[in-house]
């Protein structure tokens, strides 16, 4: 009887400090309004670096964290940024939501990257130069316009379409229904080895601008800071975070 109490005892004991534990978990949201790769390559099977990211955070934080993906529309990410603080945004850059770096925490970066020009092997482009390029049709996705090619647009130097994904622009290259495009170089990596397109696009050498993918983290959480920026390093030096990008045919040595 004494014996049987004492291992309902235990049992209790168990189960009372793991729901302990898991209630003492801070959640913090992996937010991002990446539905594409190589961020989100599969939604429903969580496949893409932005679960690869999140499942090592979790694996490292010992129930002392808890990290959820959350994939949501731009407009609602910047919503959800202004009003609640538990939310961390990988993959991005200051550039795009904090210019002046005042709003957030930037952490070093997970990924280097810059905009490049992807043209056909027939007209292999290193320059978008007014010069080079007049005359030429170009893409660009609805939402994610591009400064310096809105420019050529603009003043007639060169004609659009507007795409309604990356994906269909890449496309659109390498079937030689537009010249060239200017776009993230890592997800046109991606792009480029899922579709096995290597022998019909050419990748710029030049680069028209660089930025860094790094975490957008709260300013007001200085021990999360500290856990993410510990881990980021502890990942980028994995060998399951370089399988991840050999995965999806990105070379991050810039």
């Amino acid at each position: 009887m004494f014996f049987n109490k004492f291992i309902k005892l235990s049992i209790l004991l168990v189960l009372f400090s793991t729901f302990s534990q898991s209630t003492l978990a801070k959640k913090f949201y992996v937010c991002s309004a990446y539905l594409s790769g190589p961020f989100v390559t599969d939604e429903n099977d969580r496949l893409g670096l932005l679960y690869t990211f999140t499942d090592f955070l979790n694996k490292k934080a010992q129930n002392k964290y808890s990290f959820e993906v959350l994939v949501l529309p731009r407009s609602r990410l910047l919503l959800e940024l202004k009003l609640t603080n538990h939310c961390i945004v990988p993959f991005v850059s200051y550039k795009w939501f904090d210019p002046s770096k005042q709003l957030y925490y930037w952490s070093q970066p997970l990924l280097n990257d810059a905009n490049i020009i992807l043209s056909s092997q027939d007209k292999k482009l290193e320059s978008i130069a007014k010069e080079r390029v007049a005359g030429m049709s170009t893409s660009q996705v609805i939402g994610f316009f591009d400064e310096q090619v809105g420019a050529l647009i603009e003043d007639n130097t060169v004609s659009a379409f507007n795409s309604l994904s990356l994906e269909n622009s890449v496309g659109m290259v390498a079937r030689k229904r537009i010249d060239f495009i200017v776009s993230g170089e890592i997800p046109v990596q991606y792009l480029i080895h899922k579709h096995q397109i290597q022998d019909k696009v050419y990748l710029s050498k030049n680069t028209t601008s660089t930025f860094e993918r790094s975490v957008l983290l709260p300013k007001s959480n200085p021990q999360l800071i500290e856990f993410v920026e510990q881990q980021i390093g502890v990942l980028k030096s994995s060998s399951e975070w370089q399988q991840a990008l050999a995965q999806f045919g990105i070379n991050d040595n810039k």
